[in-house]
Order: structure tokens, then sequence, then C-alpha cells
């Protein structure tokens, strides 16, 4: 695969958080092609995998609340986790139509080596092997995390609104 940037001096003049997304997006790339030709999984997958780890039995409908998609989408996300073995559905006893979603023996052993994975937090580039600069990329990752997971989107924005003025295109709330 060729380099997404020739001259990374040309990224410079781009924002933190244009870095930020990217390469978000770049680790995500990566991440998805590993876990599909070492574990055989999806991003996807691997989110409902998690969830499940945390709540089985689960119902469909909360799995998908918990991976924030809608349930039709959630359907062919377990539709392959089931074919592959890695999770089970059954049927409510007492509601015919609500689905209960569990992990499989396989499901639960592939969770416990991502885990393993995830936890080893081998460094991903020169700088954060470094233990000083580490601390400073994550201080700056959990922030940023936590404040945009609140839903406030005024830090991506540099103008402030006058409270009183609408947004383009909408009304105060």
């Amino acid at each position: 695969m060729e380099r997404l940037v020739r001259w990374p001096d040309a990224l410079r003049e781009v924002s933190t958080a244009r870095l930020v997304s990217v390469a978000g997006h770049l680790v995500d790339q990566q991440l998805g092609r590993y876990l599909t030709e070492r574990h055989g999984l999806s991003l996807a997958g691997v989110r409902v995998l998690f969830v499940l780890a945390r709540t089985e039995p689960a119902t469909h409908r909360e799995v998908a609340e918990l991976c924030f998609v809608r349930p039709a989408t959630l359907t062919g996300i377990v539709d392959t986790l089931e074919r592959d073995g890695f999770v089970s559905r059954r049927r409510g006893a007492a509601d015919r139509r609500s689905v209960q979603l569990m992990l499989t023996d396989k499901g639960r052993e592939h969770v416990r080596q991502l885990t393993d994975l995830m936890h080893r937090d081998d460094p991903l580039t020169s700088v954060d092997a470094d233990p000083a600069k580490k601390a400073v990329i994550r201080t700056f990752l959990t922030e940023l995390i936590t404040k945009m997971s609140d839903g406030e989107d005024s830090i991506l924005h540099s103008r402030i609104q006058d409270p009183g003025e609408t947004a383009p295109g909408g009304s105060r709330c």
C-alpha cells in the first residue's frame, strides 16, 4: 500500500482536530485489516462481542443501542457472527419476538485474546515509545474523548455564537 502522505511537512499546516480525525481513520483501517485477517472479525463485529461480554444475555435491541446502530443494521452483523460461531441467538420464553444474544465459547475466547492485545499497549510510533511523551498524548486524547463524548461541539468552532443567535438552518433548542 502506498503512503497516504509523502510529505509529512505538509501536515504541519493542518489543524490538530483534522490530524486526530485522519489518524483515527488510519488506525481504524489498520485495525480492521488485522481483525479480518487474524480473527475473521469486522470492527462492528468486535464491538458487538465486547458489548455482549459486558451485558450478556442482552436483547437484540439493547445491543443495537449500545453499539449505536439500528436494530436492522445489527441483524446483518449478528448473522455473520452467528454463522462464524461467535454468538448465538435465543428467542425469549415469555415474548417470542424478543431475541436474546449470547457469546459462544469461541466468542468468549476471542474477546479474551482481543482484550489481552488491547492491554499490551505497544507503542504505535517512536513518539509514544517515550514515556514522557506518551503521558502527554494519553492526557490529550483522554480529555479530547471526554469532551467530545458529552456532545459539546463548540470546541470545534473558533467563533463563539451569541446566545440569542440561531444556528444556520435551525432554531435554538
